[in-house]
């Protein structure tokens, strides 16, 4: 059969070439096992010298103990050591003796592990005496009775040299069997290794033999490598040592990289012009390390800054968005690397599905994660919020439309609209819709630009316009579903003051945790007395400016849990409402924090910067600018802070409403906005 399948003449070099596989899986199997019995040997002897130093310190703890308890010190320190030394000794004697259990890896090198085993034995034997006096000790750990201490002393100093002789004894007998086991190992790796060796030149010896044959082949590979080149559609490039481009190179790599390639071309240049000079700094500093032979491909692999790119429009100015790949793998011969195989692969629909997919996923992660939230809110509060909220979103759409008929009101309309917006994503945080909330500040982010111009045209609206429908059918996904929701409990009749406030409580203290989270800090919320029966236009009212002070609180005022440990404050910062009744029968609501207070400094830079005149005036007056639009002490603009429009709305909203706002404010302490409404309904 041999003959049949044209290998006769091969049989030798075959055969040879097996012996040098089963060889090198033999070495390679036989370094896995020594690594491993170099590591459990590592391991006994690092278990058998702690027992060595742990005896000596758990004596040295007890006569301190001793000194300690005589003379009524505290004992806190030295009744740690015990504890710890004498649950470190345990560990360690459980860890040795375990490890000496199993009779092959011993016996296979002519160990008698049986001996290693008695020796433990006796650091056993003689431990547990010592164990036992000390338990009673730790039972007891504030107070333990002298007589106790003392006769663990005893038995301590009684047994320390010996225990500790016995501790030095397993540990020379672990170590003389590891090094036993080492040389053993060595004798065999050097063995095998050799035979490797000469296996690997009887092979080389028959390969020249037959290096004729290859040569003349190597005219027709090379003819059909041109043949592969002209039709292959990946792009396929050598790229020399000096950093120039190799003389062959697929066809396919001009179309991928949008402009033509030459022989001997700067490759850093040409990724320059394709890619932008950033990323091609970046690909020269990978592949010189490429070229570098002590360093291993699959290290850097991670690392590739290549792997997926975006290629620069070509000279026309008119190619498509295209992505690549760039993966290189090092050329070798003589022992160096003479070049890298640089192979481009075109990914852009894949980049594509993906960023699509990506989306789709978001999306869906988002509508889930609203509907489920949907569940948890009181259906009844729920519905007249999203009614409210696709009544006011309803409104902007509206007012987009007839911007084209009024040119003049785009920035008066834009800036309305912007309050509108906020009032309602902090509305829907406060339910727990942290999907509309998200989206609605994506349309934030995208009228944000809108709000500083002046000459807006109705063009401009069109991604306004994309935004604003995709809230919309959110908010009417939600309110499909909370209709459902609210149909199936329709039997409970009409929610009653308390019910009603119960919900809003609920939502602020929902809030305060969300926002917290997703700025890293830690905040509760508390309630302190009970709103009475109230109007609906109030109630409103609450709900509307409740969210926008409660996310003020915890943004600009309560400090990070390591601050405030900082500052001698507790981890978790406080959110307080506090609500009471005057004998006038005015409502007053307060919201305070105990934060850092206001950053009346930062307010200060902010309005000299702008040449405002409150600048030079006295604190409370300089406090007003926290209720004028665009101006916030937030760093950046985020999800929950940034835009200075949220207590803009509250002012708005209390204005309309009737009612006085004070604010004060006590540097590192606490901000306070109390809120006075002319009375209940």
């Amino acid at each position: 059969m041999t003959n049949t399948l044209g290998l006769g003449k091969y049989r030798d070099l075959l055969l040879a070439i097996l012996l040098f596989i089963v060889l090198d899986l033999g070495i390679l199997f036989f370094n896995v096992f020594a690594s491993i019995q170099l590591e459990r040997d590592a391991s006994r002897i690092n278990s058998a010298g702690e027992l060595r130093m742990l005896t000596q310190q758990i004596t040295k703890a007890l006569l301190t103990l001793q000194v300690e308890r005589t003379a009524e010190l505290p004992i806190q320190t030295s009744m740690a050591q015990i504890s710890q030394g004498r649950l470190g000794f345990n560990d360690s004697l459980k860890t040795l003796g375990d490890s000496l259990q199993g009779e092959f890896e011993f016996s296979l090198f002519g160990i008698d592990a049986g001996s290693l085993r008695d020796t433990v034995a006796r650091v056993e034997r003689e431990w547990r005496p010592l164990d036992a006096s000390i338990a009673p000790l730790l039972i007891s750990m504030s107070e333990p009775t002298l007589d106790d201490v003392e006769i663990a002393v005893t038995k301590a100093v009684a047994r320390n040299i010996k225990l500790a002789g016995l501790s030095d004894d397993v540990a020379k007998a672990v170590e003389a069997a590891a090094n036993l086991k080492t040389t053993r190992m060595r004798e065999i790796q050097v063995t095998a290794i050799v035979l490797a060796l000469l296996n690997f030149v009887y092979i080389v010896f028959k390969f020249l033999r037959r290096l004729n044959a290859s040569d003349r082949q190597a005219e027709l590979a090379r003819r059909e490598v041109e043949d592969i080149l002209t039709t292959v559609s990946e792009g396929l490039m050598l790229v020399h040592a000096d950093g120039r481009v190799g003389s062959q190179f697929s066809q396919s790599v001009h179309t991928l990289l949008g402009r033509p390639v030459q022989a001997g071309q700067d490759f850093r240049a040409l990724l320059t012009q394709a890619l932008g000079a950033e990323r091609a700094a970046e690909a020269a500093d990978f592949m010189s390390l490429l070229f570098d032979p002590k360093v291993k491909p699959a290290l850097l692999e991670q690392v590739n800054p290549l792997r997926v790119v975006p290629v620069q429009p070509g000279p026309d100015g008119q190619s498509p968005e295209r992505y690549l790949t760039f993966a290189v793998r090092q050329v070798r011969e003589g022992g160096h690397i003479k070049e890298l195989l640089v192979t481009l692969f075109d990914v852009t629909e894949k980049v594509r599905l993906e960023r699509d997919l990506a989306a789709s996923q978001e999306a869906a992660r988002g509508d889930v994660e609203d509907l489920l939230r949907s569940l948890e809110n009181e259906p009844a509060l729920l519905m007249e919020f999203l009614a409210a909220a696709r009544e006011r979103l309803g409104g902007i759409n509206q007012g987009l439309r007839e911007l084209g008929r009024r040119p003049g009101a785009g920035a008066k309309l834009l800036a309305e609209a912007a309050r509108t917006l906020h009032g309602v994503k902090g509305e829907a945080g406060a339910f727990g819709l942290s999907a509309l909330s998200r989206q609605i500040h994506q349309m934030e982010e995208v009228m944000a630009p809108l709000l500083k111009r002046r000459d807006i045209v109705g063009d401009d609206l069109i991604p306004l316009a994309v935004e604003l429908a995709q809230v919309l059918e959110q908010v009417e996904r939600l309110h499909r579903v909370t209709e459902r929701v609210g149909r199936l409990s329709a039997g409970a009749g009409a929610l009653s003051p308390e019910q009603r406030q119960a919900g809003l409580v609920e939502q602020l203290s929902r809030l305060t945790d969300s926002v917290a989270r997703d700025l890293g800090k830690k905040a509760r919320f508390v309630l302190q007395g009970a709103l009475p029966a109230l109007s609906t236009d109030l109630f409103q009212t609450l709900g509307t400016v409740l969210p926008q002070m409660i996310r003020n609180a915890v943004v600009h005022g309560i400090e990070t849990p390591e601050e405030r440990t900082r500052l001698g404050k507790t981890p978790v910062g406080e959110v307080r409402l506090v609500v009471a009744q005057d004998p006038d029968r005015s409502i007053v609501v307060t919201v305070s924090d105990d934060g850092g207070g206001i950053a009346l400094a930062q307010l200060r830079a902010q309005a000299a910067a702008r040449g405002d005149a409150r600048s030079d005036k006295s604190d409370l007056e300089l406090m007003n600018m926290i209720f004028d639009p665009d101006v916030s002490t937030a760093t950046e603009v985020s999800e929950h802070a940034g835009r200075g429009v949220g207590l803009a709305l509250v002012r708005e909203k209390l204005v309309a409403a009737g009612a006085r706002l004070r604010v004060s404010t006590a540097p590192g302490q606490y901000t306070r906005f109390t809120l006075k409404f002319g009375g209940a309904a």
